[in-house]
């Protein structure tokens, strides 16, 4: 028999999923949950009109604005972007004006189409992660993966093709979804599975204003 309280935190995260879909216009009709190749990525780029508008009135805006902080106290100059999506968060960095060069990856050929299209001044690739050589040939010194390791089951093998001494940062969420892997409960959660391959590691928790959907920013020196 379930405990009231659990029954409670059942309701509440079925609510803050579902307040997602709608407030990010995805799909209704993908409810198994899992891992997804390029083509499920390629019909949420079609479905969902927020991967389309300008970054700033993006739902993730207030999220790039502190990772845009994150990169100037860095001092970082050459980026690599894993998972890079349709490009608002690289064209955010862009007009930011920081960096010296920029790569970013996505599998999704669609989005990275629409990424050029964001911001043509950058480099774009249509790879896999566990293919590609741009981990060792792309000269960077520091990796950005938002909303991309609790896409993947091999989440930690990822983190280790990052090159030692790369500044890393990233993002994790709270809440459930049907491409999501696993999401995290705190920030001691986030801790536990990703602070052994960094010195200088520390997790931010930041939340959407007005909603419940909470995110969770992780940052290091990659050993």
């Amino acid at each position: 028999m379930y405990s009231q309280e659990a029954t409670t935190g059942s309701k509440q995260v079925k609510r803050i999923f579902h307040g997602i879909k709608r407030r990010l216009h995805l799909p209704k009709h993908e409810e198994s949950r899992g891992e997804k190749g390029p083509d499920f990525y390629d019909r949420v780029f079609l479905e969902n009109e927020n991967l389309h508008v300008h970054y700033t009135a993006s739902f993730y805006y207030f999220m790039w604005t502190v990772i845009v902080d994150r990169i100037r106290r860095a001092s970082r100059k050459a980026v690599l972007e894993v998972g890079c999506g349709t490009g608002q968060l690289a064209h955010a960095i862009y007009d930011a004006g920081m960096i010296q060069s920029y790569c970013g990856l996505d599998f999704s050929k669609t989005r990275i189409e629409q990424a050029r299209r964001h911001c043509p001044a950058y480099r774009f690739e249509a790879v896999d992660v566990f293919q590609t050589s741009l981990f060792e040939d792309y000269n960077y010194d520091m990796v950005i993966a938002t909303e991309f390791l609790e896409h993947i089951e091999q989440d930690l093998e990822v983190i280790r093709f990052i090159r030692p001494g790369t500044y890393f940062v990233g993002t994790v969420p709270n809440f459930p979804y049907v491409s999501h892997v696993r999401h995290f409960q705190d920030c001691d959660e986030v801790t536990r599975r990703y602070a052994h391959f960094f010195t200088d590691f520390k997790v931010d928790a930041f939340r959407a204003k007005g909603h419940e959907t909470m995110f969770f920013l992780l940052e290091g020196i990659k050993v």
